[in-house]
């Protein structure tokens, strides 16, 4: 999850709408994310700001090449607990040299979980993950969370449990 702010209104309602096709962003609004682009649309420029990086393209420019840029300034983004250095946009967890690859699915979980500290409603969650479903199942929702947690513990030795009240999903790591 990253926040857009734009200085150009019509720029930002386009690149938003581009960036929810291709799940860069949420369509939803997130209050919370890992990072923030900043975009500034000057002299037939824009400029690109994230954390420490910087990218100066000219305009016009395709699709593809922006959208390159966008993901190469979000795939070093870099979330560090005490056990583990997870990377959202790479889909990988590293611990002491040790990578575990997460599906789709599983990033939608970890992050989720991750940013969402006090926990995140399964529904939602379920939402997020199934878009189009109509018929919610969370024995789905069980059975993938059952698979991270072991796929945690076969690659990175990390001890994952989940705790759920009141339909409140939270990530506890031992």
């Amino acid at each position: 999850m990253i926040k857009i702010t734009c200085n150009d209104g019509l720029f930002y309602s386009t690149i938003i709408n581009l960036l929810v096709r291709k799940n860069f962003v949420s369509e939803k609004n997130v209050d919370k994310f890992f990072a923030t682009i900043n975009i500034v649309v000057k002299n037939n420029n824009i400029y690109l700001e994230c954390e420490d990086k910087q990218e100066n393209l000219s305009l016009p420019i395709e699709v593809n090449l922006f959208l390159g840029q966008i993901l190469r300034i979000i795939s070093d983004i870099k979330i560090s607990k005490d056990e583990y250095d997870y990377f959202p946009y790479q889909r990988v967890l590293i611990r002491d040299s040790k990578k575990s690859l997460l599906s789709d699915i599983q990033n939608i979980i970890f992050s989720n979980l991750v940013i969402s500290k006090s926990g995140i409603n399964k529904d939602n969650l379920y939402s997020l993950i199934w878009k189009k479903d109509k018929d919610i199942s969370m024995n789905k929702l069980d059975t993938h969370l059952t698979n991270l947690k072991n796929q945690l513990k076969h690659d990175l030795g990390i001890t994952a449990n989940f705790q759920s009240q009141d339909k409140t999903l939270r990530l506890l790591i031992n």
